[in-house]
């Protein structure tokens, strides 16, 4: 993999003389290891040169936050459940979309990941785990981990059990430090995320009638949280 320099902030070659260099030691400091390694994957294209900008390093530090809370969220909600066959389960409008949206998640960043393209895959992945599966999935979930039908709380389960897995494989070789953290929690009777299975597309889950149906659902939520603000709605009315 060849890629171009690293510059500081204003474009010019980090030099003693300028004095302009960054110590990664002092990076990995403040913000961790797989922080810096995220930013420098994601900001970069094959052939440019990447200008260091901390505020870049800082958001890729509230993203890996916003996983490794997802990962305590599931965990601390699947106490109890126990392993099902997904491909045969009684899956939810909510479950069928998300592990459509992750099947083409998977599709993009093997395509990607494939070219090099380590950035453009890991687009794809951050807007499925920040918009898709943090912002929506997570949120739908917490209806059925509180509901009284015991199946249907168990297939929820699995599935957030199996989404964020699947999540933390494709992160793996770019943060490797906090995904072998969050998998060894998860399954502490396996070795390492590294000799896990990669992700796998597969043709039964694109269920395109749930992702049609729960495009509409958001875009009415949406619509119902824009006029709540637009009119000044409290939160408890």
């Amino acid at each position: 993999l060849i890629h171009g320099l690293i510059r500081d902030p204003q474009g010019r070659k980090m030099s003693k003389s300028l004095g302009n260099g960054v110590d990664p030691f002092d990076v990995v400091e403040k913000y961790g290891c797989d922080s810096l390694r995220y930013f420098l994957n994601t900001n970069s294209s094959p052939g440019l040169d990447l200008r260091y900008d901390e505020t870049k390093i800082e958001s890729s530090w509230n993203y890996l936050n916003k996983v490794w809370n997802i990962s305590r969220y599931v965990m601390m909600n699947i106490e109890g459940y126990h392993e099902v066959d997904l491909k045969h389960a009684k899956l939810n409008l909510a479950s069928r979309w998300i592990l459509a949206r992750l099947n083409q998640v998977i599709k993009e960043v093997d395509y990607n990941f494939d070219k090099y393209e380590f950035g453009e895959g890991n687009k794809a992945l951050y807007n499925f785990v920040w918009n898709d599966f943090a912002s929506w999935y997570v949120e739908i979930s917490k209806v059925d981990l509180q509901s009284d039908d015991a199946e249907n709380k168990n297939i929820t389960q699995n599935v957030l059990v199996y989404v964020l897995m699947q999540i933390i494989k494709m992160l793996h070789p770019i943060v490797p430090f906090i995904t072998e953290e969050i998998y060894g929690a998860l399954v502490p009777e396996e070795e390492s995320s590294m000799m896990s299975k990669w992700p796998e597309y597969k043709e039964e889950w694109k269920f395109p009638r749930a992702t049609e149906v729960m495009e509409h659902v958001k875009a009415i939520t949406r619509g119902i949280r824009n006029m709540r603000a637009e009119m000044n709605v409290p939160n408890n009315k």
